[in-house]
């Protein structure tokens, strides 16, 4: 069985870097409020995407 290559529109692609620049955003603003570090944000971030997303 071959699996389908998922290819995102136009649109799909504005509103993925618009989620992105919030991300970003928050990840900046919880290292200058905290002393988290960006191997502390990566492991958050990984933790997030693997409950939810698999």
């Amino acid at each position: 069985m071959e699996s389908s290559k998922w290819e995102p529109t136009e649109e799909e692609r504005e509103v993925m870097e618009s989620v992105w620049m919030q991300v970003k955003g928050a990840c900046e603003k919880l290292k200058e409020e905290t002393n988290a570090k960006d191997e502390h944000i990566r492991k958050l971030l990984k933790e997030m995407a693997d409950r939810y997303y698999s």
